[in-house]
């Protein structure tokens, strides 16, 4: 079964404090007018599944996740912002019969505010999502390819907090805690679920162009899918990778790329890795 984490956080939000992209964090809002549109791009691919402890080869063959997250944040001022999130998915499964399917996952307002004066380099973002196909999860049996799985058939609702700190002019951490409600549609989980989401990015800066990062994150699942009801952490992923940006044109446009792998995992979960690409332009 799929799972992607939401990686293109990496690179949202502006102010106009600094013309060296660097200094614009997913912490950091716009100022009154400014905005970013940014497309982050995720391929998720496995053959392997989390059994006993390591992983195992699943027997479906390869299967293919794409996932294209397009967003758009515009500055009311300094302390909101407000957007619109576009979100379109692939699957393609090679089990001896080639199938595939694409859908618009999500679509739908968000709005992102700081909170404390003194604290700016903290913020929250609230999205609320709203899927545009039915039967994501195949389960109808009239679908054209019955059980192909797309994504949890569900209206999400995500929530987002966002902190960084700069030791100085080279390095740089960040922090997301991020919480996925999930209003069920047609799903095989019978009640809303939540799911939770820690992140962490170490940034180093060798110059004004070039970043380079490491990440680590866990995603923990808060249900019991056999009993059907909240189980805290009952099911959980964890991923590590190392990505680079690069601004194409200072304080303009910038490009991403991002490599993660699937090291741990609970039982029957994919142990895939993802090829991830990003551009972002901005209007400061």
């Amino acid at each position: 079964m799929r799972k992607i984490a939401l990686l293109g956080f990496i690179f949202v939000t502006v102010s106009g404090f600094s013309q060296n992209l660097q200094n614009y964090t997913p912490s950091i809002l716009f100022e009154k007018g400014k905005w970013e549109f940014k497309s982050f791009q995720n391929l998720y691919t496995q053959t392997k599944a989390f059994s006993g402890g390591s992983k195992a080869e699943t027997g479906r063959g390869r299967e293919t996740y794409f996932t294209s997250i397009n967003q758009f944040l515009y500055g009311v001022n300094n302390q909101i912002n407000v957007g619109l999130d576009f979100w379109v998915k692939n699957v393609n499964l090679e089990n001896g019969q080639f199938t595939n399917r694409t859908a618009i996952t999500g679509f739908g307002p968000k709005v992102k505010i700081a909170p404390f004066n003194n604290l700016k380099r903290l913020s929250i973002q609230s999205t609320l999502l709203f899927p545009l196909a039915d039967d994501l999860e195949g389960r109808g049996q009239d679908a054209e390819n019955p059980g192909l799985f797309l994504e949890f058939d569900r209206t999400l609702w995500l929530n987002q907090i966002f902190y960084d700190h700069q030791f100085n002019d080279y390095f740089q951490i960040f922090f997301q805690q991020a919480f996925w409600y999930n209003f069920v549609r047609d799903s095989f989980r019978e009640n809303d679920f939540l799911q939770s989401q820690t992140s962490v990015f170490f940034s180093v800066f060798p110059n004004p162009k070039w970043t380079f990062y490491v990440m680590t994150e866990y995603f923990p699942t808060h249900y019991n899918d056999s009993n059907q009801e909240f189980e805290l952490a009952f099911s959980y992923f964890a991923q590590s990778g190392i990505g680079w940006k690069y601004q194409l044109i200072p304080s303009l446009l910038e490009v991403e790329f991002l490599y993660t792998n699937f090291w741990a995992g609970s039982e029957g979960t994919g142990a895939g890795q993802t090829i991830n690409l990003g551009i972002r332009l901005v209007n400061q």
